[in-house]
């Protein structure tokens, strides 16, 4: 009788276990962010917010970033870049020479193949609507239609482009290895090389606040800023050492982010840091005003910051 009874304890434990590991399984499978997600891009529309990552993997929140809605692309995807256009629709770049096209509401994404052999490695969208992605082999590729056609530029070096901004409807900017640096003044029609950053600068990111006004952030976290619109550069102090890979206005501050998941605000013309995350990195982040900043990286990072208050808790992750 003891037999059957310690029998019968076993299997009721060993039962009990397994209900536990399947709800833990389903409840994995359920999660709208994922601690091996790694995200790559943010951006939002006015009414709904998203992050892009590796995977496919695409989140969106249509309540200001409090509970997120997770969707998987179909097949083999891996998202490094999101762009939301003046229509409220949006393209995510993926690094398998696809864009992903979708509506204002994020609900149905589309696939358009790049007609390219270089690596796409970043993109946005213009003040018409069109697409401009650039790459490695100095490539810059541009769609009027959503995708469904390119038109090809290839400015003739052995060098990736890392970065493209349109700072207004005519003037945009793209940085790449060895300090490239090419701009335009007629929206895109025309591209000249401009002077090139000095000792062959590698930008992991670029952001110009106006036609005059910018910064480069590059390798072992070296940030350099132009007030003359980029004839010369000047290294600015502070940071830790480690590669910025985002910079971001928000509420009129300038901040870095990047490797180990530190945060730099730029104070009295020098960064200093003023966060760390838990994240192997902090890729990307997004101005929302007085409501903070939406930063996205590494080990399922996808939240709400807030610099110099208390940041709300992460989306629950498993």
């Amino acid at each position: 009788m003891k037999v059957f009874s310690s029998l019968a304890l076993c299997l009721a434990l060993l039962g009990c276990n397994v209900v536990a590991n399947l709800d833990a399984v389903s409840a994995v499978k359920k999660a709208s962010i994922l601690r091996s997600d790694q995200f790559q891009s943010v951006a939002g529309n006015g009414k709904i917010l998203l992050g892009v990552g590796s995977f496919g993997v695409i989140a969106s929140s249509d309540d200001g970033g409090t509970n997120w809605k997770r969707t998987v692309l179909p097949g083999e995807a891996s998202l490094i870049g999101l762009a939301n256009c003046p229509d409220g629709s949006w393209v995510a770049l993926d690094f398998y020479r696809k864009v992903w096209v979708a509506d204002a509401a994020a609900s149905k994404w589309e696939p358009r193949e790049l007609s390219t052999k270089a690596n796409p490695l970043a993109i946005t969208c213009d003040a018409k609507g069109r697409y401009w992605v650039v790459g490695s082999r100095t490539t810059l590729l541009s769609s009027a239609d959503k995708g469904a056609t390119w038109a090809s530029q290839d400015f003739g070096e052995d060098a990736i482009l890392m970065s493209i901004q349109f700072i207004d409807a005519d003037h945009a900017i793209i940085t790449g290895e060895f300090g490239i640096v090419l701009t335009s003044a007629d929206g895109g029609a025309s591209w000249k090389p401009g002077k090139k950053i000095p000792n062959d600068f590698f930008p992991h990111a670029t952001l110009f606040s106006d036609l005059r006004t910018g910064w480069v952030s590059g390798l072992a976290g070296v940030i350099l800023h132009t007030t003359d619109g980029g004839d010369t550069w000047v290294k600015q102090p502070g940071g830790v050492g480690a590669p910025m890979y985002a910079l971001v206005k928000h509420q009129g501050e300038m901040y870095a982010m990047g490797a180990n998941g530190i945060v730099l605000k730029l104070t009295a013309g020098e960064w200093v840091p003023i966060e760390g995350r838990p994240a192997p990195y902090l890729r990307s982040a997004l101005s929302l005003g007085e409501k903070g900043m939406l930063i996205a990286g590494g080990a399922g990072v996808l939240q709400i910051f807030s610099p110099g208050g208390q940041s709300p808790a992460p989306a629950a992750k498993k």
